[in-house]
């Protein structure tokens, strides 16, 4: 476990199984194959009780290794390892040049280097690197993705799978394992560069991919959870009611959710439509999706401020987030760039999985990152 399975660690097999942890749900997908030819053989999802993660760290240990075993239980996966995700303030991913070396020498420029832009005792992370290539055509320096994450978060995670009966083998980090899941493949470099933007419980994963290879990665505190706190405040409603109203297909965001029908009521409003209580709704998400893509801009802004970019011209929207109507195209008309759901599912050759099409194209934003991590061999 010494070393993030993304960027070259340990192998999982055949049949990965990779599992998305956060504060509300276990996420397991299992696929077998390779090479554009996967096929999902399983997936499970599983609710967490409050405190079992918070802030996407282990928030109660044995709390978590019990859920993970009852999850596990009631489930047929093929086998016990697992490769998990990480997201959260103890993990760090940060994109450096280096005059091109040999692999040993630029290990040891690397360990040296990381120090002064590593917020954390290289003693107490576990540390690993990506050699992406030159920034541009003719250079004779390399970009270099260097990812840490504290040990003990790390440790924890791990004790927490081995006491519920699983056996890790590999971390990677959330935001990474997108660009496995929901990144355009084949992606056609002359689109510019795109964002991939899972609005995960608490914490929403962002990465920026130039010509298929991500340049820029951030954690941005907040998810669904806000969505619904908003909605809360707004709406003058109880967390369980708000949350309810937040994933309504009847509420949504942008225009095509602002009267739909002749009579200017959602579709399959009825006797209990109440326009004051959606009009409430939607100012809460408006809120919500706003303080969102200004987090999202600032990411952009600062990509576009570095040397050697190109403009962004698409965001993909992945996560429990992109359950919310309309959340994509209301995203793209505040960021003014191209906005859509991301597409997991597509990088299935078939589903020979316990769920349906159906269910899964249901479920299908909210797998994106355990699917990425299941993908990991590619």
């Amino acid at each position: 476990m010494e070393r993030f399975k993304s960027l070259g660690g340990l192998r999982g097999g055949s049949r990965t199984i990779g599992m998305d942890i956060d504060r509300g749900a276990l996420k397991a997908v299992q696929v077998s194959g390779g090479g554009g030819g996967y096929v999902l053989q399983h997936v499970g999802y599983h609710r967490l009780p409050p405190g079992a993660v918070v802030d996407g760290e282990v928030g109660d240990h044995d709390l978590l290794a019990a859920e993970i075993r009852e999850f596990w239980d009631s489930h047929s996966f093929g086998g016990r390892s697992v490769v998990i995700g990480v997201s959260n303030q103890q993990v760090v991913v940060r994109l450096l040049e280096f005059p091109r070396m040999e692999p040993e020498d630029l290990k040891g420029a690397i360990g040296f280097e990381a120090q002064d832009h590593i917020p954390m005792p290289l003693s107490e992370a576990v540390l690993d690197y990506v050699v992406l290539g030159p920034p541009e055509e003719g250079s004779g320096l390399d970009r270099v993705l260097v990812v840490a994450a504290q040990r003990e978060m790390v440790d924890r995670y791990v004790s927490a799978l081995r006491t519920g009966g699983l056996r890790p083998v590999g971390v990677d980090v959330k935001a990474l394992s997108l660009t496995r899941s929901i990144l355009p493949d084949p992606f056609f470099a002359e689109e510019g560069a795109v964002v991939l933007l899972d609005v995960g419980s608490e914490i929403t994963n962002l990465v920026i991919a130039d010509g298929g290879k991500p340049v820029l990665t951030r954690f941005i505190p907040g998810g669904l959870d806000d969505f619904v706190a908003s909605v809360a405040d707004a709406a003058d409603l109880p967390a369980d009611e708000a949350e309810k109203q937040t994933l309504s297909p009847r509420v949504g965001l942008g225009f095509d959710h602002q009267g739909e029908g002749s009579e200017g009521t959602p579709e399959g409003g009825g006797d209990d439509f109440d326009p004051a209580l959606v009009f409430d709704v939607r100012r809460g998400l408006e809120a919500a999706a706003q303080a969102l893509a200004d987090d999202v801009q600032r990411s952009l802004e600062h990509h576009h401020s570095q040397a050697a970019t190109r403009d962004v011209s698409r965001v993909l929207v992945s996560g429990e987030g992109a359950l919310i109507a309309g959340l994509d195209g209301y995203l793209g008309e505040l960021l003014g760039v191209a906005t859509g759901r991301g597409e997991p599912v597509a990088k299935l050759s078939a589903n020979r999985s316990n769920v349906s099409d159906e269910q899964l194209r249901a479920m299908e934003p909210v797998l994106a990152v355990a699917l990425g991590l299941a993908l990991e061999d590619e």
